[in-house]
């Protein structure tokens, strides 16, 4: 009997999460809340295996589904029942060997949703995203001046630069709902960027900065934390709002902090410490 889902290894995933858009798929966790606290793919929609049928509106109907568990035995019975159901429309695939087999970045913690407040309106969901941009970008900004000359600096500027061009984006959904939006660059000026898309403050993530020694690693290895922790905040907020034009503006942002995490990845070629 042919098998109503299709297998992917731990890495056939990552490539699939690579080359695909954000809003052509889901991720799906269906571990225990503990489990998922305890670490996490970036950007999984935790949905436990014992939850998922009364849960099954969450699932998204005509998306495809990459789903994992700890080692590959409860994503298979995940993979079976949301097949059997009559009004799922997507193609589903099964992590072989779970979280187990992933040799990637995996994020302690549950998504620093709390940051964009759960019963704020619209305006203020986006106003708060750019804040989030400014940040990132006044922290990048400590990056540079800090190991000014370093050969990995070059990538950080380009991430300054990128992180205002993400608020702007955020800006263009932002002014359509205020009835006289002032220019971005006076929004952009007036943003206090005091906390970052992981939920850290930048004070905290400052004084972090200040105890690290001139090694291009460690500074990477921020970098790399603070986008994966946003894109998985992103994905996160994206199914919180399934269905309204805010999914589409969450998984755009996800869209964008992939190119993020491409950039500060490809700084680490230029790390020789």
């Amino acid at each position: 009997m042919e098998k109503e889902y299709h297998d992917l290894t731990a890495n056939e995933v990552k490539g699939y999460m690579t080359k695909h858009r954000e809003d052509s798929y889901q991720l799906i966790d269906v571990r225990f809340p503990e489990e998922y606290t305890e670490e996490h793919l970036p950007g999984a929609i935790l949905i436990p295996l014992d939850e998922l049928e009364t849960r099954f509106g969450e699932v998204s109907q005509d998306k495809n589904l990459i789903i994992y568990c700890l080692s590959g035995k409860r994503s298979v019975a995940a993979s079976t029942l949301i097949a059997s159901n009559p009004e799922f429309n997507g193609k589903i695939y099964n992590m072989l060997g779970g979280i187990l087999a992933w040799k990637g970045m995996c994020l302690p913690d549950m998504p620093e949703i709390k940051v964009f407040g759960l019963t704020a309106e619209k305006d203020q969901l986006l106003y708060q995203a750019m804040n989030l941009e400014k940040g990132a970008h006044k922290f990048y900004e400590q990056v540079v001046e800090k190991f000014a000359g370093a050969p990995f600096v070059q990538a950080i500027e380009s991430l300054v630069h990128a992180e205002e061009v993400h608020a702007n984006m955020i800006y263009s959904f932002w002014a359509k709902t205020q009835t006289e939006a002032p220019p971005f660059e006076e929004v952009y000026s007036a943003l206090a960027g005091d906390i970052l898309e992981g939920g850290k403050g930048i004070d905290e993530l400052t004084a972090r900065l200040e105890g690290i020694e001139a090694q291009c690693t460690h500074v990477i290895d921020m970098a790399m934390s603070i986008e994966y922790a946003a894109y998985d905040l992103y994905r996160n907020m994206a199914h919180l709002h399934k269905g309204s034009e805010l999914e589409e503006v969450f998984l755009l942002l996800c869209q964008a902090e992939k190119a993020h995490m491409r950039t500060a990845a490809e700084a680490l070629a230029l790390c020789g410490d």
